[in-house]
């Protein structure tokens, strides 16, 4: 998705994984430093932006609300198990990522909590091809931008 909306839209596009990577010089960190450390001090520094799309699969809900605070809305790829699953598969074949199986359920019960809080403004169907879910940010992004 980062690499698609990158290639084919001027939007300013940050991602987890790579700011994570770039506050830790390159290294991946433990995952106790990524989310007591590294997560608050990327996020932080992300939400002050103006006019970005921020790619991230598991906000710390105090974040998320500060990030709201800071006119950011939120926006939820939905995908049930079996699809994270499959698209996980094909990342560790493809790209050579580690599994990230062992996370899926607790990030999609933290997505219900989110949303039974009222904290999602909006969801964008996981089963499209990713040119349509790029379109579909694309158009939210732009329609934030002119309101």
């Amino acid at each position: 998705m980062m690499r698609y909306l990158r290639e084919h839209t001027d939007l300013n596009v940050a991602e987890t994984d790579e700011e994570v990577l770039r506050a830790n010089n390159g290294q991946w960190p433990e995952d106790e430093y990524k989310n007591t450390v590294l997560i608050p001090q990327t996020t932080n520094e992300i939400i002050t932006r103006d006019s970005v799309i921020y790619l991230m699969k598991d906000i710390p809900k105090e974040l998320l609300l500060k990030a709201r605070a800071n006119g950011f809305r939120v926006v939820v790829l939905r995908l049930k198990l079996e699809q994270l699953n499959e698209r996980n598969t094909k990342r560790m074949k493809e790209e050579g990522y580690d599994s990230a199986e062992r996370w899926f359920e607790g990030q999609l019960d933290y997505l219900h909590e989110l949303e039974k809080d009222g904290l999602i403004d909006m969801s964008i169907d996981g089963n499209i091809p990713a040119a349509e879910i790029a379109d579909n940010v694309i158009y939210i992004a732009e329609s934030y931008r002119t309101a």
